[in-house]
């Protein structure tokens, strides 16, 4: 450890054999690459760092007080600048961070007076205790003024009640003064919210009421769900979503506390945080499932936190009863790793708002059900083609047929259409012996669910945004990527945010998806569906999960 004659140089404790600040102080330094960083540090990132506990920063007030102390949230005090001659008398330190250790009240004129609690009615006084981390004497940062030891405030008091004062200011550190002093001389809190684990781990801890918690490692990918702050209104929805349910029947507001931290490095590779992040929270009906483009355009955010380059965003929330759903982001298309963490002080459901894999079965026979059709098509196929076809006869069919034949109309053409990667994946459908060959008579049920599919893109397709561009041919048309959540639904079938998320890795390209790509998303999905459902009914419990199945398929 450094030293300055026989004693640490920096951090120490009173007493000359006790080391522990020392070592701590060490420790901290190594973190950060020395002793000099330190300097350029915040108190709001100490305490994250020291206990790893949501910090925010927020204006003192009394309803703050009555409402933080009781929990296990630790609160720091930084004390406003003053001249030095009104220093030396009030014995603060200016510009100087005090713990807020606890509150009390004094009833005049009973006999029972003092209390908990942070309000004043009458004669009461509510006062509030801190702690200087200094000790002794007048550059100790000890308060001086009213309702200090030595003030006619305290020996006002009856003998209980400075008993009962007394006994709560543990540490010679610590002294009283009045709530309405304390918000003049002080100009920010801050406020470190103690996770449940922690809680539990700290004897210290256990007379306050503890925070229940939930937290979600997730990121952000571009073409996915980065789609940036709420002003984005035709991507924003695609940013991850977790939905706080808060029941009714309480007679009082949730307290919640919602932080959102960026993945970051120690002070010496600072430049990953200065990527900006922030969250938005809406309020929604309790039937919506997630909240859409639609939803986004047509009503306001309960509240949200502008995007910062800080390392961690929290903000404090009274919620009523109710459905919200939080939706952190950074800026649009910016890919990154972040934690979120939900603090409440009672009972709230908290989940990640997903969906079922789901798939519409026999799509063409409920939707293009034109079995006249289908039967010039046989006919003219069976008079052409033997009765089993493989995927490059498939495209040839789907090729030459594509523009003077009114049953492929829009399916293809001589220089354009379907690739033979394509044709395969949809032969799959049709081949449950795994052949590699289709029957003739199956050709017309795909043409109807390839054009069905393709009708689907071309509907959700255009934007007056610019997220999608179709040219003449709907072959070369692109759509943004983000969009197609809303062109899976269009297409009968509904996915998880992790099958999704790979269906974008796979099929997309710049951010942007094809009309391949969204055919073949399509028949991978089907495939998928009907490959886990034929081995589910074999074997009763199948070793995969449906979500499994879907993920292999995708990437086979």
């Amino acid at each position: 450890m450094p030293t300055r004659g026989d004693r640490p140089a920096h951090m120490h404790c009173a007493q000359p054999d006790i080391f522990w600040a020392a070592l701590l102080e060490k420790a901290y330094a190594k973190l950060y690459g020395g002793y000099t960083f330190l300097k350029y540090g915040t108190v709001g990132r100490a305490l994250q760092d020291l206990t790893g506990a949501v910090v925010q920063s927020v204006p003192p007030s009394g309803p703050l007080l009555g409402g933080a102390v009781p929990r296990s949230t630790l609160l720091i005090a930084i004390s406003g600048l003053e001249k030095e001659t009104k220093r030396r008398r009030s014995g603060l330190l200016t510009e100087h961070p005090y713990c807020v250790t606890g509150l009390a009240r004094v009833r005049a004129n009973s006999n029972d007076s003092v209390t908990h609690g942070s309000g004043s009615s009458g004669g009461d006084t509510s006062l509030i205790r801190l702690r200087s981390p200094w000790i002794g004497g007048e550059w100790g940062g000890v308060w001086c003024g009213a309702w200090s030891e030595r003030s006619w405030e305290w020996n006002a008091l009856n003998e209980r009640d400075r008993e009962l004062l007394s006994s709560r200011s543990s540490n010679d550190c610590e002294f009283w003064m009045s709530v309405n002093e304390f918000l003049t001389r002080f100009v920010v809190i801050w406020l470190a919210h103690i996770g449940p684990d922690d809680w539990a781990l700290e004897p210290g801890l256990h007379t306050r009421a503890p925070w229940r918690a939930a937290l979600a490692v997730r990121q952000w990918r571009a073409g996915f769900n980065a789609g940036g702050p709420h002003k984005f209104i035709e991507t924003t929805a695609t940013n991850p979503q977790f939905r706080i349910r808060v029941p009714p029947g309480h007679p009082s507001k949730a307290h919640v506390v919602v932080a959102v931290a960026q993945k970051y490095e120690c002070y010496r590779s600072r430049n990953y945080e200065d990527e900006e992040i922030g969250f938005t929270i809406y309020e929604v009906p309790p039937g919506m499932q997630r909240v859409t483009p639609q939803y986004v355009s047509e009503q306001m955010p309960l509240d949200f936190a502008p995007l910062s380059n800080l390392r961690e965003i929290a903000t404090f929330f009274a919620l009523p009863a109710g459905d919200f759903v939080v939706m952190p982001h950074a800026a649009q298309h910016r890919e990154g790793r972040f934690l979120l963490r939900i603090f409440a002080d009672q009972h709230t459901d908290v989940w990640e708002v997903n969906e079922e894999n789901l798939v519409i079965h026999n799509i063409a026979a409920e939707f293009c059900d034109e079995r006249t059709i289908d039967a010039r098509i046989l006919y003219k196929l069976r008079a052409r083609y033997p009765h089993e076809i493989d995927a490059t006869q498939l495209q040839a069919i789907l090729k030459a047929h594509g523009g003077n034949n009114r049953g492929f109309r829009g399916l293809g053409g001589i220089n354009c259409g379907p690739s033979l990667e394509l044709c395969r994946g949809m032969l799959a459908l049709r081949d449950p012996a795994l052949g590699g060959r289709l029957s003739i008579e199956h050709v017309p049920a795909l043409i109807g669910l390839m054009r069905f599919w393709k009708a689907a893109f071309r509907r959700c397709g255009p934007s007056s945004s610019g997220t999608a561009t179709l040219s003449r041919g709907i072959w070369a048309s692109k759509v943004s990527s983000y969009c197609l959540r809303g062109l899976l639904w269009a297409g009968g079938a509904t996915a998880s945010n992790k099958v999704l998320e790979a269906l974008v890795s796979r099929f997309t390209r710049n951010r942007q998806i094809t009309l391949e790509g969204y055919l073949l998303s399509m028949a991978r999905l089907h495939l998928a569906h009907e490959r886990y459902h034929s081995l589910d009914a074999k074997a009763k419990a199948s070793p995969l999960s449906l979500e499994e199945m879907i993920l292999m398929t995708i990437y086979s």
